[in-house]
Formats: C-alpha cells, sequence, structure tokens
C-alpha cells in the first residue's frame, strides 16, 4: 500500500495489483451522516444519492447508460463518518469512469423530478426497515443507546426529517463537503502510482482546494446511568429480536486490540460464550454475537440474538449475567489464546486482495488512523496478556449501564422481560421512530 498526499489537500492510497486488467476507486467524502442538521436527518443520504442520479451533461438514464456501455459501476453508500462513491471499471474503460465520476463530484444535476422522486422512493426504505424485526431492533437501538450522541441517529431519516429536505439544502450539502482537502482517494487493481496520481488529479480539479467543514466533535460522554429496557411493539410476533450495549470507545482506542480478543471470545465465534451458553447450552437462539462498532468517534459495544417470545426474558437476563462476569473477571487464558489464533488467522481474509487492502486504507483514513492501522492489529495481539484484557475490560465494559431493545410483541412477552432485571420498562410503537 502506498499513501500519498494527493492533489490539491486529498488524500491518496493507491494498492497495485496486475492480477487482473480491474481498478477499482473510493472516494470518501469525510462527515456522513452524522453531520445531518438536528431535525433533517436523512440529508447526507439524499444529497449523495442525488447526487449519483444525473451529472454533467447526462441525466440519470443517459448517466445509467453511459455506465452500461462501459461495463462499468458506480456505488454510493452513506454511513455515519463519510459518503462513498465506488467505481469499478476495466482498465481499458477507467478514463471514461474517472470522467463520469468527475462528474458527479463537481457537477451534479440535482434535477427537480429526481429530487421529488427520491423523496418518494424513501419512506418506501423506511417501510421496509420496519417490516424487518432484526433491522428495526439496530434502529432503535442506535436511537436509544446514548441519547444526543450524532451515532444515534438515523442516516435513513424519519418522515418528519424527510418532508424538511430541500433539493438546494441537498445541493448546498455537497458543494460545502465534496472539497479537496474533504476527500480520501483509494484506487487499487491494475494501476501504477503515477497513473493513479494522474487520476486523483482529473477526480479533483474541478473542485475547490479547501474549505471542508470542521470535524464533528465526537466525544464519549456517557449516556444515562443504569439500564434501560425499551419494548418495540410489534403484533403477532413469536420471536424477539435482542440488542444489548453501551457506548464504548472509539476504533483506535488503546484498548482496540484488547477489545477485538474481548469481542471475539464473547461473541465473535462458534465457541464463544454467548454462542456456547446461549444456541449450544440451551438452544434458545440460532446465533448470538457482540461486536465493537468501528466508527471515528465512542460507539456502541454491542450484543444480539434473535429468540423464541417465551424465552426472551431468561435469555435477556442470562446474557446480562454474562456480560457483567465479563467485566469483573476478563477472559481466560485459553480463550485468550483461541480468540488470538482465530483473530491472526481471520486476518489474511480481510486483506486477501489489492480492494480490501486499499478500503481498509481509506476507512482508517476517514477515521483519523495512522496508515496500517487495522492491518497491523494482528501484530498487537502477540504481547497481550490475560490482565490487558481484563484491564480493558474494566476500563470499557459497563454491565450496569446495558440499553436492551426488544422488538416482540409487548403484550406476550412484557412480564418475562420485567423479571430479567433489565431496568425500567418503556414501550413504544414499532413505527413512532
Amino acid at each position: 500500500m502506498t499513501a500519498l498526499a494527493g492533489p490539491r489537500g486529498s488524500r491518496l492510497h493507491v494498492e497495485p495489483s496486475g492480477d487482473a486488467p480491474l481498478v477499482w476507486i473510493d472516494i470518501a467524502i469525510t462527515g456522513g451522516a452524522a453531520l445531518d442538521p438536528i431535525g433533517i436527518e436523512g440529508l447526507h443520504r439524499h444529497a449523495a444519492l442525488l447526487a449519483r442520479r444525473g451529472a454533467g451533461l447526462r441525466n440519470r438514464a443517459a448517466f445509467d447508460d453511459a455506465l452500461d456501455g462501459l461495463g462499468a459501476a458506480l456505488e454510493i453508500s452513506v454511513g455515519r463518518d463519510s459518503v462513498v462513491l465506488s467505481g469499478l471499471a476495466l482498465t481499458r474503460n477507467l478514463d471514461a469512469l474517472v470522467e463520469l465520476a468527475a462528474d458527479v463530484l463537481a457537477q451534479p444535476r440535482f434535477d427537480q423530478d429526481e429530487h421529488e422522486r427520491l423523496l418518494r422512493e424513501t419512506p418506501q426504505v423506511l417501510d421496509e426497515v420496519r417490516d424487518d424485526d432484526s433491522a428495526l431492533a439496530t434502529r432503535w437501538f442506535d436511537y436509544r443507546c446514548a441519547p444526543g450522541h450524532p451515532y444515534g441517529r438515523t442516516a435513513l431519516g424519519t418522515e418528519s426529517s424527510l418532508a424538511r429536505i430541500t433539493r438546494e439544502d441537498a445541493a448546498a450539502l455537497w458543494r460545502a463537503e465534496a472539497v479537496c482537502d474533504n476527500l480520501v482517494l483509494g484506487i487499487a487493481g491494475d494501476v501504477d502510482v503515477a497513473r493513479a496520481m494522474a487520476i486523483a488529479a482529473r477526480l479533483t480539479e474541478r473542485l475547490p482546494a479547501t474549505g471542508a467543514p470542521p470535524p464533528l466533535a465526537l466525544t464519549r460522554e456517557p449516556a444515562p446511568p443504569g439500564r434501560r429496557l425499551v419494548v418495540v411493539d410489534k403484533a403477532e410476533r413469536t420471536q424477539a429480536q435482542l440488542r444489548f450495549g453501551h457506548l464504548g470507545p472509539r476504533w483506535g482506542d488503546p484498548d482496540t486490540a484488547a477489545l477485538l480478543v474481548v469481542e471475539a471470545a464473547f461473541g465473535g465465534m462458534f465457541s464463544s460464550r454467548l454462542m456456547q451458553e446461549i444456541r449450544v447450552k440451551r438452544g434458545w437462539s440460532y446465533g448470538a454475537g457482540c461486536a465493537i462498532r468501528r466508527s471515528r468517534g465512542p460507539h456502541w459495544i454491542e450484543m444480539w440474538m434473535a429468540t423464541a417470545i417465551d424465552v426472551a426474558g431468561p435469555a435477556t437476563a442470562l446474557t446480562l449475567d454474562l456480560y457483567a462476569d465479563l467485566a469483573a473477571k476478563g477472559v481466560t487464558a485459553d480463550e485468550l489464546d483461541f480468540a488470538r489464533a482465530y483473530l491472526v488467522g481471520a486476518m489474511p481474509f480481510h486483506l486477501a486482495t489489492a480492494r480490501q487492502r486499499m478500503q481498509l486504507a481509506v476507512r482508517d483514513e476517514t477515521f483519523g488512523l495512522p496508515v496500517g492501522f487495522t492491518a497491523g492489529l494482528p501484530g498487537q495481539l502477540g504481547t497481550l496478556t490475560v490482565e490487558d484484557v481484563a484491564g480493558a475490560c474494566r476500563r470499557n465494559l459497563r454491565p450496569d449501564d446495558v440499553v436492551t431493545v426488544a422488538v416482540t410483541t409487548a403484550e406476550v412477552a412484557a412480564e418475562g422481560l420485567a423479571a430479567a432485571g433489565a431496568g425500567p420498562i418503556t414501550v413504544v410503537a414499532h413505527d413512532a421512530y
């Protein structure tokens, strides 16, 4: 991986590979949905999707036809820390793809009819989330885990926030953030460094060089203390989709390597404690896991499972007890050894292709981390001791402040959940957010 100062203040990561005549391009605009104005949640998503629906002299249909004619792809993804424009083309069609991507960055059309169409389509996506119990549990957990935290606000939006989005606001946001010193560029595949620099120059030459908005202040201010239980009421459920967790450290915190061991040993492998206790011994859920959310700022430590409705309460009680024991004692020596072997063995699968290596480098850059931070984590695992991991657990795990979200039928599940020791219950309608 070659990390370079890109043209006109941008940052560039290049991963050459001649394995196939293909080139991948990622253009990350730092900021993302966490920067949505309060009350206008969904604005970054709307602006990014709208920018892709026609640019330069091409309306949406002509733009899509041009990509199809090249056999190329150019897609938008919207995260909490960045908006990413990702492209793929055969080497012989790379220049044409770059021109299309440059048009999206510098000259999106923001056609009024596409703006209105997108506003009609987004509520349908919101309905799909509400129909999917797992996605709904994640939406509500994000919302209730740490009230007021920027990562807790929906990137998709709500009915009321979508109604406030204007075409002019979307265009203004894109112009403000699509500037050179706010871009992280990644290029991988059948290119050398010189050609990658030339591509980066073409992508940025029509953009303002400076003027990126200041980064969002993301601190680890504690959420309200104590356990809380939110039952998201949905009729005629036979299961409960469960989420548990609280605000944790940022990806890149000094405890990151130790917490990777915790993640793997507690809920990241089939042999992990959650899987063994919830699935193997009791058969309460097909799967159970936990994760440290990867983000630029402090984000959630989260656990999840889906149980039959009649065992939702006991599963919640057991999960909270297991988590409290983990926080107090850490992991065993055997768990540390097994998790370390698993993580070291798994990392090559995340670095197997030029595209994967480039994307990890771009993500680290958008998180404000040193080049190669994530790829270098396995090297930190070898020196970790049981006490190192225990110390990380004491510093970062807060079992007395866990927020539990259950998407289920309240009148059936509430009594069992109330007995789980998860804190006072709040019942909300599934479509209230």
